[in-house]
């Protein structure tokens, strides 16, 4: 029975034996599973922090390129050309950037393309980013540029591409009627408005020299907005004023176009010697010598007139003008020896009615511009139609009944005073304005496209 007894607790013991190695198997097969899973874990969230971070470097090297190339101005007239103006100036922007070597960007007709950006990350590890750019065409075809960026962080790899389109010419040419280096005064019953809408009558001021940018006194009107952009510069409306639309105090302080008056010497075919008191005188493509100082009345003038500096012309009685007065930039700003006077009745046509003679060929071509006088003081005293072209000049000055349409707008050029005064009514047309009126150096400049960031 002992024996018995012995063999019985043999079995039990062998058989808590058997069931013991058991549970060791299976946790010996749940700590490799537990390992492999913990593993596998580490390996997925590295991925994903590498994929994040790859994502980072990506967005961070487009951040880097909009904050550049937002209104940046470029040239060309092909692709190849506007990649080497992109990269010039990048070259110039980074230079000294502790993050790349800026001489090594370079551009061909292909595109523009960075040496890699080296980022250390907080653990020591290192990503990288890859930046090209691709223009579509030259800046005259208005191109899409597309920015490409591509973030390295570990084995993780993401691209992303940002658009920027071209923008042609200049917001004071298309955002305002009337704008100004100088204050703009607008008084007694002065009226400025829009032939196609409100908007057309605004006024814009970069002037930083006076308290009030802009200044409306009396029963002076605006159709559209009134905006400043000089660092404390403030818009005055009288208690009888009008503004139509927003007084804007913090505008962008936007480009100004510079004026190439000397472009138009070319078409000049002969010289005036008179004193213009010839009525009835017709003239086509005159230059007009320093000191002439001519007093016009009743012309006819045809094609350019070219106005050497000093002078002081007059034009009184019905002056009859179709083409362009341009005036040679005086050395010295001086707006009591340099000035335009129109008295009377001005009838003033483009350059696209000139008549059908070889004299006018390519003088046709320069449209958008009637006045170019920088460092002129130009004054407007009587009547006029319409003027087909933008009025530019160093001072301008509306008073007395002067009244019309400009088709295009009106520049001040210089920081002096443009003043709108006594029954004076400028009425503003865009509808047809040139995007580059003759006489102005063209302008491209680089704008972001909203949405079109993709991965």
């Amino acid at each position: 029975m002992r024996t018995g007894y012995l063999r019985q607790r043999g079995r039990h013991r062998g058989t808590a034996l058997l069931v013991a190695l058991i549970f060791a198997a299976l946790f010996a097969c749940m700590a490799v599973a537990l390992a492999v899973a913990s593993e596998s874990n580490l390996a997925i969230s590295r991925n994903r922090l590498e994929v994040q971070q790859a994502r980072n470097l990506t967005e961070t090297g487009l951040f880097l390129v909009q904050r550049e190339m937002g209104g940046l101005q470029v040239t060309g007239s092909d692709a190849a050309a506007v990649h080497a103006s992109l990269a010039d100036h990048f070259r110039l922007a980074w230079t000294d950037a502790d993050m790349l070597e800026a001489d090594d960007i370079t551009a061909d007709a292909e595109a523009v393309t960075f040496p890699a950006v080296s980022v250390l990350s907080r653990d020591g590890r290192t990503g990288t980013i890859s930046l090209t750019m691709q223009a579509d065409g030259g800046v005259a075809d208005s191109p899409t540029v597309t920015v490409a960026s591509t973030g390295r962080f570990g084995g993780a790899r993401r691209t992303a591409y940002y658009d920027f389109s071209v923008r042609s010419g200049y917001r004071v040419f298309s955002d305002y009627g009337v704008a100004s280096r100088s204050p703009i005064v607008v008084k007694g019953g002065a009226k400025i408005d829009g032939a196609n809408s409100d908007a057309e009558g605004s006024l814009y001021s970069s002037s930083t020299s006076d308290t009030y940018g802009i200044d409306l006194q009396g029963t002076a009107e605006i159709t559209g907005d009134a905006a400043v952009s000089g660092e404390d510069v403030e818009i005055n409306k009288g208690n009888n004023a009008t503004i139509g639309g927003d007084q804007i105090t913090d505008a962008p302080d936007h480009h100004w176009p510079d004026p190439e008056p000397t472009h138009f010497e070319q078409y000049v075919e002969s010289t005036y010697t008179g004193d213009g008191d010839e009525e009835g005188t017709t003239l086509s493509n005159i230059r007009i010598p320093a000191g002439t100082n001519p007093n016009f009345e009743n012309v006819n003038l045809y094609g350019v007139v070219y106005v050497e500096s000093p002078n002081k012309i007059t034009f009184n009685g019905n002056t009859n003008l179709c083409g362009m007065v341009v005036c040679e930039e005086p050395t010295v700003e001086n707006y009591n020896s340099n000035t335009l006077t129109f008295n009377g009745n001005l009838t003033a046509s483009g350059v696209e009615y000139l008549p059908d003679d070889p004299r006018y060929d390519g003088i046709r071509d320069e449209a958008g511009t009637f006045l170019l006088a920088p460092g002129y003081f130009a004054k407007f005293n009587g009547n006029f139609t319409t003027i087909q072209g933008y009025l530019a000049a160093g001072k301008l000055n509306f008073t007395g009944n002067a009244s019309g349409t400009v088709q295009g707008g009106v520049l001040n050029l210089s920081d002096t005073s443009l003043d709108v005064a006594g029954g004076a009514h400028l009425t503003i047309d865009k509808q047809n304005a040139d995007e580059h009126p003759a006489g102005f150096a063209p302008r491209y400049s680089l704008i972001c496209v909203s949405g079109s960031y993709r991965e």
